[in-house]
C-alpha cells in the first residue's frame, strides 16, 4: 500500500504557506513608508522603535511561510519526480537550502531588529553609523540568490516538467511558470537596485500567483492523500 503521508502533511503545509504569502502581501499595504524595501537605516529603524507590529507579522509570516514550504517542496517534488528525476531533486535541493536560508533569516531579523532600533534611537551618532553600516550582516543571501532565486528555478522546473507529463492541471502549471519568472524579476531588483522591478514581483508574484500556485498543489496533494 502506497505511503501518503508526505502528500497529506506537504499538502497541508502547501496550503499554509500560500496564506503566509497573502498574509505578507495584505500587511505589507500597512508598513509605514519608513519601514518598506528601499528604506534608509537612518529612517528604518527610528520608524521601527516608534512602531513595530506590522513589520514583525512581516517578518513571521515570511519565517513560518518558509517553513511551511519545506514541507511543500518535499511533497510538491515527489508528486513530479517521475518526469525528470534528475532535474527534480537537483532543484528541491536549492529551494530547499533556499527556504532554509530564509527562515534563518527572518528569524533572525525578528530577534534583532527591534534590538537594533531602541539602541539607534538611544546612541549618539557614531553608534547610528555603525548600525547602518552593519545592517546587511543580518541577511544571509541580502541579493536573494537562494531566497528567490533557488526557489524560482524549482518553481519553473516543476511546473514545466508537469505540464509535459501532465502532472498538473494546465492552469496551474502556466501559474508556476509566472511564479518562477518572478521570483527571478526579485533577484534582478535587489542586483540592479531597481526598486520598482522587486514591488511588481511582489504584487503579481506574492500576493497572486505565488498563493495559488502553492494553495492549489496543496488541495491536489491532500486529494491525493485521500
Amino acid at each position: 500500500m502506497k505511503d501518503h503521508t508526505l502528500a497529506k502533511l506537504g499538502g497541508t503545509c502547501s496550503i499554509l504557506a500560500g496564506i503566509a504569502y497573502i498574509v505578507i502581501g495584505v500587511n505589507f499595504m500597512f508598513l509605514p513608508l519608513d519601514q518598506r524595501p528601499g528604506s534608509s537605516t537612518l529612517k528604518f529603524l527610528p520608524s521601527v522603535a516608534q512602531d513595530r507590529t506590522a513589520l514583525m507579522i512581516e517578518y513571521w509570516a515570511f519565517a513560518l511561510g518558509a517553513v511551511f514550504a519545506l514541507a511543500a517542496v518535499l511533497a510538491i517534488s515527489e508528486r513530479v519526480r517521475a518526469a525528470n528525476a534528475g532535474w527534480v531533486q537537483w532543484t528541491r535541493t536549492l529551494a530547499l537550502i533556499g527556504f532554509a536560508i530564509t527562515a534563518v533569516t527572518y528569524f533572525r531579523l525578528i530577534a534583532q531588529v527591534p534590538h537594533r532600533a531602541m539602541m539607534f534611537v538611544a546612541g549618539d551618532v557614531h553608534l547610528q553609523q555603525a548600525l547602518a553600516v552593519t545592517e546587511l550582516e543580518l541577511y544571509l543571501d541580502p541579493q536573494g540568490w537562494m531566497g528567490y532565486g533557488a526557489i524560482g528555478l524549482w518553481v519553473l522546473v516543476v511546473s514545466v516538467l508537469a505540464l509535459r507529463a501532465n502532472l498538473m492541471p494546465k492552469p496551474l502549471g502556466y501559474v508556476g511558470i509566472g511564479a518562477g519568472l518572478l521570483y527571478w524579476l526579485v533577484v534582478a531588483g535587489y542586483v540592479s537596485g531597481i526598486g520598482t522591478l522587486t514591488l511588481i514581483a511582489a504584487a503579481f508574484g506574492g500576493i497572486i500567483l505565488g498563493p495559488i500556485w502553492y494553495i492549489w498543489n496543496g488541495i491536489l496533494l491532500r486529494r491525493t492523500s485521500g
